[in-house]
């Protein structure tokens, strides 16, 4: 059975030099709203980076801005860290897999990624090469 109620991605943007895509999700099992931020790996692979808890309210932040505390990373709250096994979801993996398998998330990660990559400013013979890690 699914832990994924609802996966849409909403953005795709650059931090720390890196391009990203923000996929936000309902989880059974959470109060709330999660965003999953995913990046791109050699060979269409994708890493999520980091879970954030998405504490805004429509009413105060109509715009939806991502550059105050209204994002928190939970990464750790939900998986715990390398040294421990995981905590109230279990693998990271598994999440990571649910969110990319759930409805054309992949398949739309895939295409703008491959997009940015052609698009790239300088192309060049290694395009293909480039990494999106953090």
């Amino acid at each position: 059975m699914s832990k994924i109620k609802e996966a849409n991605l909403v953005r795709f943007l650059e931090r720390h030099d890196v391009w990203c895509a923000d996929v936000e999700v309902i989880a059974e099992g959470i109060s709330g709203m999660l965003v999953a931020e995913f990046s791109s790996t050699k060979g269409s692979q994708f890493e999520m980076s980091h879970v954030y808890r998405k504490n805004m309210s429509r009413e105060i932040d109509w715009y939806d801005n991502h550059l105050h505390n209204a994002y928190e990373d939970v990464s750790k709250e939900l998986f715990g860290t390398k040294s421990h096994e995981s905590k109230k979801w279990g693998k990271r993996e598994d999440f990571e897999e649910e969110i990319l398998a759930f409805g054309s998330i992949r398949e739309e990660l895939k295409e703008h990624f491959q997009l940015s990559r052609t698009a790239a400013l300088f192309h060049t013979e290694d395009v293909e090469d480039q990494t999106y890690l953090h």
